[in-house]
């Protein structure tokens, strides 16, 4: 996991109850909202990293994320001026109930830069809770500075029990070859499905399990690295795959050509397997004159018994008239 996204992944963890690590935030009563939801304040645009709603209190919980020791003072300013309003307006966000609205800004980051940051906050004249968070537990580092609702769900030290979850193993920021794995593992299931063809933004939201809650830009930046991940898988399996851009009736997807569900000699296990294995690509000349590997050999083998196939179903004996097969 990067480290950027370690104090994400721990506030994720303590607000979605999975039964594993404690989740002091989801017993509170918070909820997930939204992910890299722009809003708009007196003080210009600010992007919030989480929001949680706690819809029986009317609670906003704005998370902002440090993984390093700086304090940007303009993005602090902007997050505590927000008006929840706003924010419920921006991240889409149901009230079920009337209620007063209120929001909280906290910055979460690393153990070993709390510190700085608490200092930097006081700095830029502001007061904001700091939960600080690290491979063994999460704590408010002066509770005194949060909201009374807040100090009382995370009183104390949560340990975790667990790993902290990888609920958010990469998201927009992220290098675009942390895509490849997730994205190829997804067409294969595409294959497995019998779906004949898959949108990118479907893709996407397969791959990206909160795709649905993150602002339209982030969203946008995650539709892009994941079309860019299909793509290269698509060049390294042409004989199963084909990408078709968009048009301006129609989304760009990945058409499957042939999946291992269909025919495979090798059986349907090996078939999976031989997916993104690099057995289609190019390989080199056999050290003896005349001698196939065993794969090019297989290969073939496939090649030649799919168009026999191909060849009997086009055939006059295999037509279909009035519902039946002559």
């Amino acid at each position: 996991m990067e480290a950027r996204l370690v104090p994400i992944n721990a506030v994720l963890d303590l607000a979605l109850a999975d039964g594993l690590n404690p989740a002091p935030l989801a017993a509170a009563g918070w909820r997930v909202a939204c992910l890299e939801v722009p809003v708009l304040t007196e003080l210009g645009t600010v992007v919030c990293d989480v929001v949680l709603f706690n819809a029986d209190i009317g609670h906003l919980l704005i998370v902002e994320a440090k993984s390093g020791a700086n304090i940007e003072e303009a993005q602090a300013r902007r997050l505590t001026a927000i008006d929840p309003q706003a924010l419920i307006i921006a991240g889409g966000i149901t009230i079920p109930q009337a209620v007063e609205l209120r929001s909280e800004a906290l910055f979460a980051c690393l153990t070993r830069h709390v510190t700085r940051i608490t200092k930097g906050i006081s700095a830029a004249g502001l007061t904001a809770p700091v939960l600080a968070v690290d491979t063994n537990r999460a704590q408010l580092a002066d509770p005194a500075l949060a909201s009374t609702d807040l100090a009382r769900a995370l009183s104390g030290t949560t340990a975790w029990t667990h790993p902290i979850a990888r609920i958010i193993p990469f998201d927009h920021e992220s290098p675009e070859h942390l895509f490849d794995r997730p994205v190829r593992a997804e067409l294969v299931a595409q294959m497995a499905r019998y779906r004949p063809s898959v949108t990118m933004r479907a893709l996407t939201e397969q791959v990206i399990s909160h795709f649905p809650l993150y602002g339209r830009r982030a969203q946008g930046q995650l539709v892009r690295k994941v079309t860019e991940a299909a793509r290269q898988a698509v060049q390294e399996e042409p004989e199963r795959l084909r990408f078709e851009p968009g048009t301006g009736t129609t989304e760009p997807r990945v058409v499957v050509l042939r999946s291992p569900e269909e025919f495979d000699r090798r059986g349907r296990t090996q078939g999976y397997q031989a997916v993104f294995s690099g057995r289609n690509r190019r390989r080199p000349a056999p050290e003896v004159p005349g001698q196939m590997d065993l794969f090019t050999e297989l290969d073939q083998a496939e090649r030649v018994t799919t168009d026999d196939t191909n060849q009997n179903d086009s055939d006059g004996s295999d037509d279909v008239q009035g519902g039946e097969r002559q």
